[in-house]
């Protein structure tokens, strides 16, 4: 029974590795948004249309999901830039759901997993316009007596293509090479779409 149980695992490993990311039936175009971070720069929906983008949603002081994931995404960004051209190496941008605690570092944050990685965060409003686009999920928790509080959020990364629309999400954590060889297939039927 044991043996059983381990060959079923060695099978199962492989076939996991592989699932990385998700494809959407339709695309879902994004409404308008507007993000901004502390060197002055701007995030609305123009500035994702002509290249490829992962946003991912979080907080500075996330203790193990935001730190892992970014680094996940520097390990797969950087496999896709083997199998992609250079303009097609997606960008990532990091959007802070706690403006109140955040929006003095989210730049630095940001660059510390990455040099091109990017940083944003906003208005309540605005972000919950991108969270719910995207369909993600956030919720600040109620602060104790020392007004500390905690902060909850969807770990999956949404992609976004070069016109603007969310065409999947990538759960961690993700294999980088899998997950290279999903962003490349995706950019293989997204060229196709246009070309019917």
């Amino acid at each position: 029974m044991r043996r059983l149980a381990i060959l079923l695992s060695l099978i199962a490993a492989p076939l996991m590795a592989q699932v990385q990311g998700v494809e959407l039936d339709e695309p879902v175009a994004l409404p308008a948004f507007h993000l901004e971070n502390d060197l002055g720069e701007t995030l609305d929906k123009d500035a994702l249309n002509g290249h490829w983008t992962l946003v991912m949603f979080g907080f500075l002081s996330c203790p193990d999901v935001c730190p892992f994931t970014l680094g996940n995404l520097e390990a797969a960004v950087s496999e896709t830039s083997m199998r992609v051209r250079p303009d097609n190496v997606p960008q990532v941008v990091f959007v802070s759901v706690d403006p109140a605690r955040d929006s003095g570092t989210v730049s630095d944050y940001a660059r510390y997993f990455h040099p091109d990685f990017r940083g944003f965060t906003g208005t309540r409003d605005q972000i919950d316009t991108l969270i719910e686009a995207t369909d993600s999920f956030y919720r600040l928790m109620k602060p104790d007596a020392s007004g500390y509080y905690e902060v909850q959020h969807s770990s999956a990364v949404s992609v976004i293509a070069p016109d603007g629309t969310l065409r999947a999400k990538l759960q961690p954590p993700f294999d980088p090479g899998a997950t290279a060889e999903f962003l490349a297939r995706l950019q293989i039927a997204y060229r196709r779409s246009l070309n019917q």
